[in-house]
Parts: structure tokens; C-alpha cells; sequence
């Protein structure tokens, strides 16, 4: 191999490790102010499979012993598309049952006539007799 192409394949390696510990680091998110760097290590092996605790920790820190490979950069890449796609489905949520809230207000504010319990209502009331929240949305 050339001097060249060995100063490459290095680049290219540390370029992988640091994409690496740049995507363990997003998947763990924020650290708690109650928690541990330990913890935190710890709470990511649970969520990457088929990793041991040591190759966590040494690709968290960029160990530059360790190799990573181009698959496991793109498992981390689906971890966080999975894990923002389920983020985006709950906010998307959340805002339609805000507008539908908003409508039910304006809706009661505009016609006097509405003269019944609102559905917000029934949802509070549900929720009195133990229902579930969110269970008639």
C-alpha cells in the first residue's frame, strides 16, 4: 500500500469514528443534571444493539484504535431517522389536537346556540370517571 493511499484510508477512518461518536451522542440526547456520563453510556448500549459497552464508550471518546465501519455509521443513521420520524409523528399530533382545541373554542365563543357540553367536556368528564387521556382522540 502507498504512503498516499494509507494517509487516506487514516483520514477516512477518523472521518468515520468522529460521524460515529457524533451520532451515539445525538441518540443519547441530553444528559439529565441527575445522571452519570456512565449512565448515559449505559441508557445508549440499551438502545444500540449488537454493540458492547467497551465499543460504546471507545467510539464516544473517538478512541483512534477503534475501527468503524460504514454499516454501523448507517445503523446509527437509521437509528436517529427512526427515532425523528416517531418525534415528528407526536408533534404532529400535539398540534392537531391544539387546532382542534382552538376550533372547539371558537366555535362555542361564535354561535350562542351551542348549548350542549362542548367535546372538551366530554374529554374532561372521561377523564373524571378515570378514563384515558387522549382515548377519544
Amino acid at each position: 500500500m502507498s504512503e498516499k493511499s494509507e494517509i487516506r484510508s487514516e483520514s477516512m477512518s477518523e472521518y468515520l469514528l468522529n460521524e460515529a461518536s457524533d451520532l451515539l451522542r445525538a441518540v443519547a440526547g441530553n444528559r439529565r443534571a441527575d445522571e452519570s456520563k456512565k449512565a448515559v453510556l449505559r441508557r445508549v448500549g440499551r438502545e444500540v444493539k449488537d454493540w458492547t459497552a467497551s465499543r460504546i464508550k471507545d467510539v464516544w471518546y473517538r478512541d483512534p484504535r477503534v475501527r468503524i465501519r460504514a454499516d454501523e455509521v448507517e445503523y446509527l443513521r437509521a437509528l436517529l431517522g427512526t427515532r425523528k420520524a416517531k418525534k415528528d409523528h407526536v408533534d404532529e399530533l400535539v398540534s392537531l389536537r391544539d387546532r382542534v382545541s382552538r376550533l372547539e373554542q371558537l366555535l362555542e365563543a361564535t354561535d350562542p346556540a351551542v348549548s350542549r357540553p362542548g367535546p372538551a367536556a366530554f374529554r374532561q368528564h372521561l377523564g373524571e370517571m378515570g378514563g384515558k387521556p387522549g382515548a377519544l382522540d
